[in-house]
């Protein structure tokens, strides 16, 4: 296990690193295509290539004992965070909404203690502590924007049950990955989900396909192959290397990546706050990894 720690933080760094930049076309495509319809045209490409992977690598036969797993972490955690956090952002202002989405690594922390038995070390807990400290730094300018009764109550929700079915996700199918490689889980719970992603659609999909410009279909091939099959396949080889609270601290790196690529990408306001969340939010992550190490020293 400790020959895998590095090449498992590395993995979940580049994971966050992919992640935070797909927020920017998220967005854009998002914008463009509405919402429901940009999951529907990426869902499109991945089932193919994870029916095409499956049957090449041959590992598309799964025992019946992790059927349920797969269909848990496919239903609940693939298309319920996909879904809710579509829905939920389109109903509450982002500063408000990435806020909500931090309690996103205490749910996984939580969960793995309850249901795998992993220890909740302090480190962790401080570590999230201190990164959520972070996120309230880096949002507040929105946060205290926003008035009271703009914040819809139904979108927090929607935000919360995204957190808890990304949280569902990476405690259903860490067991499995002890069992099957990452590429073969990631598109197993992907093909899981397509039905519900693809039903979502306001319109066909042949029509979708047909309007895509050049640009659209750039950001469309950026969110399927690196952020949904190459980022999902590193997280869950760090998950299977890590505890999973330990892995779910890396989460509070995707902000602090989605304002870098926002500043140079979309030039996005740099201020103070973003500056001072993101050195604190990077601060909790190294608790959370490395404070069990230094303490030894």
């Amino acid at each position: 296990m400790n020959d895998h720690k590095t090449p498992a933080i590395l993995a979940l760094t580049a994971a966050m690193l992919v992640w935070g930049c797909s927020a920017v076309f998220m967005r854009t495509l998002a914008l463009s295509l509405s919402p429901e319809n940009s999951l529907a045209v990426r869902y499109m490409l991945l089932t193919v290539i994870g029916v095409a992977g499956l049957a090449w690598l041959g590992t598309w036969r799964i025992p019946r004992r992790d059927w349920p797993r797969f269909l848990v972490a496919g239903i609940a955690g693939m298309a319920g965070y996909n879904w809710f956090v579509n829905a939920g952002f389109a109903l509450v202002p982002a500063g408000v909404g990435t806020l909500v989405t931090m309690v996103e690594p205490l749910m996984i922390a939580i969960l793995a203690a309850l249901l795998l038995g992993e220890k909740l070390t302090r480190y962790v807990l401080m570590g999230v502590a201190i990164a959520m400290a972070g996120a309230l730094v880096l949002f507040w300018p929105d946060i205290t924007a926003t008035a009271p009764d703009a914040v819809s109550p139904r979108g927090i929700l929607y935000l919360f049950l995204c957190c808890l079915g990304w949280a569902i996700y990476t405690i259903a199918t860490k067991p499995l990955l002890d069992r099957h490689g990452s590429f073969t889980v990631t598109a197993m719970t992907m093909l899981i989900a397509a039905p519900i992603m693809l039903g979502a659609a306001s319109e066909p999909l042949p029509r979708l396909v047909m309007r895509l410009n050049l640009t659209q279909w750039l950001e469309v091939c950026f969110l399927v192959f690196a952020t949904g099959l190459g980022g999902t396949m590193l997280w869950n080889y760090g998950v299977k290397h890590l505890s999973s609270s330990a892995a779910g601290a890396f989460l509070y790196l995707i902000p602090v990546v989605a304002v870098a690529a926002g500043a140079l990408m979309l030039d996005e306001q740099v201020t103070i706050h973003v500056v001072a969340g993101g050195l604190i939010m990077l601060m909790g992550v190294a608790a959370a990894q490395f404070g069990p190490r230094l303490a030894r020293r």
